[in-house]
């Protein structure tokens, strides 16, 4: 007992003339090094950007269709023929038109526009989607010794919102009228970079109290209320953000906005 008693009287003298503590931390307890935050990712590089130079990414068939009278003489001679959406070796997209038959086209205004219309009987679009085609500065219609009409997709304005799917046609009109004199139905070859997306509703949570649109069964959009958040609504149908954009490509993704009482989609076939 007197030889512990002098063993311990020792240690803590040692600790004193020291200033060490007896009571050290494990090192497994040390304190982590502080980490930086990783910055969010900004949604358009959110998409599975797989484009190859020289893919093929639709095709279709650019044909009359009937329309009232109209007086401009292309309007009953229309540019037709077989359509492609190809990449080209920059990896920018082109919209490809091999004619039935020559015809001019305006370089200032070709009168093609890549457009949400349905001309194969699938289901409306909830929002008109739009592309006019046309030529950049300097730029003049090209045709290929094959003799494809050769219309660029200009670069930072389409390719880059992952998925051109929305764009159900290819549709010519004539300037001044809106009315197609002729349109090809597009079909897309490329696979959707978000299979199997379906968006179920779990029911109003904060910033995401809208009505839920249900057309036989199958959810097919959403009415946003005041103050409701893009966040929110995907919560609230068990969804990303990106992936509710993807279904909504005409919010764009710079400071994408819900606005009160316009409905969006929620239903892939309609997109």
């Amino acid at each position: 007992m007197r030889t512990a008693s002098i063993v311990a009287a020792t240690a803590i003298a040692a600790s004193v003339v020291t200033g060490c503590t007896l009571l050290t931390r494990p090192a497994s307890e040390s304190t982590p090094t502080p980490t930086a935050s990783a910055e969010p990712v900004p949604l358009s590089q959110q998409f599975p950007h797989t484009l190859v130079a020289g893919q093929i990414l639709a095709t279709g068939k650019l044909a009359a269709v009937p329309h009232d009278p109209i007086d401009d003489p292309r309007a009953t001679d229309p540019l037709t023929g077989d359509v492609r959406i190809v990449v080209d070796t920059t990896l920018r997209l082109e919209v490809r038109v091999r004619p039935d038959h020559p015809v001019h086209v305006d370089p200032d205004d070709p009168g093609l526009e890549l457009t949400s219309d349905r001309y194969d009987g699938g289901p409306a679009a909830v929002q008109d989607s739009r592309y006019q085609l046309g030529f950049g500065v300097g730029e003049k219609p090209q045709t290929d010794p094959d003799g494809e009409l050769v219309l660029p997709v200009m670069p930072g304005t389409r390719q880059d919102l992952g998925d051109l799917s929305y764009f159900h046609s290819l549709v010519e009109t004539v300037p001044g009228d809106e009315r197609a004199v002729a349109a090809a139905a597009l079909t897309w070859t490329t696979p959707p970079p978000f299979p199997g997306l379906h968006p179920a509703d779990g029911g109003a949570i904060p910033f995401a109290r809208g009505t839920a649109i249900v057309d036989g069964g199958t959810l097919t959009g959403y009415v946003p209320n005041p103050y409701d958040t893009l966040f929110a609504v995907s919560q609230r149908f068990g969804i990303r953000v990106v992936e509710l954009i993807y279904l909504n490509p005409w919010l764009g993704y710079i400071d994408p906005q819900l606005r009160s009482g316009v409905e969006i989609n929620l239903d892939p076939a309609r997109r």
